[in-house]
């Protein structure tokens, strides 16, 4: 039977306005996605049709007519049926799984939706282990007074080369801002970006090399030793790089990503890695010694070619913290 206010699928409503009211506002949350996906979670659940469409207050035809209505428009079995209830198929286990997390992003997402719409959002930062933002951090005390009403969040992110690129390319979806340097050839004009400061090279030997206790290092002082260098991990960097290539005393050694692997396997090898600002000092086994190079690297705040009102906001806040 179904309510003539809300055309509802109901157990028992007789019009009951806040039943009705009830059924309505679950009608809204869960038409983001295919309302049948939420019958076939529960069944699965719980083994049972009826058991499934008493959890959801639905009648036990209806949930049924979902069911087999979902699996006869896709050709796909999904439950082996039983008098003693339903069995979910290899098949149906693998659409359950993903329906359960098309379900949850579509919750998250109408949470952060209603919540933006209340109070802006918050302001997302990204971090990991390369990029854990520390400048933009220590400013968010002075943010803050500048604009009270702003609301900050902290989002881990990967360093995994082709998922940070992924970050950088769709600022504003998971996340807001980012702080690190920036590399041209893969970012190009994918967002804008505020200047923050620069930071220096540096050159991170394992503790065991004779280099590991110098002040500072030069590149004659890397006559003849294995460096690793992150291909494309900023512009300067890059132009270094073609620098060091070109002086041919130094044995450059490319790499495409900068995580623990990447000095564990430097350490077990003997070489050096070429770092900046956040990235040296991040293995126990290795000791970052200034590179005296002539270069610096500047690192930015990385924002959306779109920012919502709240992004501008943290960005104008910071540009004015800045240049005071």
């Amino acid at each position: 039977m179904r309510c003539s206010l809300c055309s509802t699928e109901r157990v028992t409503c007789e019009n009951n306005p806040l039943w009705h009211h009830v059924a309505t506002a679950r009608k809204r949350e869960i038409d983001v996605y295919d309302r049948r996906l939420e019958a076939i979670s529960a069944a699965a659940e719980l083994g049972s049709f009826s058991r499934a469409a008493a959890k959801l207050r639905v009648s036990t035809p209806a949930l049924v007519k979902q069911v087999s209505g979902f699996e006869a428009e896709f050709g796909i079995t999904l439950f082996e049926r039983s008098h003693s209830g339903v069995k979910v198929t290899p098949a149906g286990a693998l659409l359950v799984d993903d329906a359960r997390s098309i379900m949850r992003q579509s919750e998250d997402a109408l949470r952060r939706a209603r919540r933006a719409a209340v109070d802006g959002g918050a302001v997302r930062l990204g971090v990991s282990m390369m990029c854990p933002g520390r400048q933009t951090l220590s400013m968010w005390t002075g943010i803050h007074d500048l604009e009270p009403s702003l609301r900050f969040e902290i989002v881990p992110v990967s360093d995994l080369y082709d998922e940070r690129e992924s970050v950088m390319r769709s600022l504003g979806r998971e996340v807001d801002v980012v702080q690190s340097s920036f590399s041209t050839p893969r970012w190009g004009d994918a967002c804008q970006k505020l200047r923050i400061v620069n930071v220096p090279f540096y050159i991170d030997l394992p503790r065991t090399s004779p280099l590991a206790r110098k002040n500072r290092i030069t590149v004659a002082d890397l006559e003849g030793m294995r460096l690793r260098v992150l291909r494309h991990g900023n512009d300067a960097m890059d132009s270094l790089r073609i620098d060091l290539l070109a002086d041919g005393g130094v044995d450059v050694i490319d790499v495409d990503s900068f995580d623990f692997a990447l000095f564990n396997e430097a350490e077990e090898k003997g070489d050096a890695v070429l770092t900046c600002g956040a990235w040296s000092g991040v293995h126990p086994a290795f000791v970052g010694v200034p590179f005296l190079c002539g270069r610096e690297v500047p690192v930015f705040l990385h924002y959306p070619l779109e920012p919502t009102l709240q992004v501008q906001k943290f960005v104008n806040a910071m540009a004015q913290l800045l240049s005071s």
